[in-house]
């Protein structure tokens, strides 16, 4: 029950931050949410099926997956990595201006390594981590401190 509200809770956070006030996701933010879907759709179904266990595998597979997507962001944020991908900054590296217009008309109008909004001085991909850490944490304390009774 606490996967799903977490995630039901990140999700509606992550649309209102989009839809009103205006912070539209990167790629990578975009690619972010899919383990949060995943983890909402895994706890419908194991709500209503036996056994758990492997629920729980699979939740824990998925936050994993999200775990590494929010710790790769966070880096290509802080400029630790690059990741070009068509949406990171690119200024000066055109050598005329139809290169420059055909990577206007194409690239996502936020950019992954611009941090667009912070708490603490902490990106939303920073939350993200700690987050998939807390929920990765309360996986495997269920996994491992019941494992008999699931």
């Amino acid at each position: 029950l606490s996967i799903f509200l977490i995630s039901i809770l990140v999700i509606i956070s992550a649309y209102i931050m989009e839809l009103f006030f205006n912070y539209p996701p990167c790629r990578l933010c975009q690619y972010q949410r899919i383990p949060y879907f995943i983890l909402i759709i895994l706890s419908i179904v194991a709500y209503a099926t036996k056994p758990k266990v492997i629920f729980y595998y699979l939740a824990g597979l998925s936050i994993l997956t999200n775990l590494s997507i929010s710790s790769f962001h966070s880096l290509v944020e802080r400029k630790i990595i690059s990741y070009d991908s068509g949406c990171t900054s690119k200024i000066n590296e055109f050598d005329n201006i139809d290169e420059l217009r055909n990577f206007l008309e194409t690239v996502p109008i936020t950019k992954c390594d611009e941090i667009s909004f912070a708490i603490l001085g902490l990106s939303l991909a920073n939350i993200n981590v700690i987050i998939s850490i807390l929920l990765i944490s309360i996986t495997f304390n269920i996994l491992f401190k019941n494992e008999k009774k699931i």
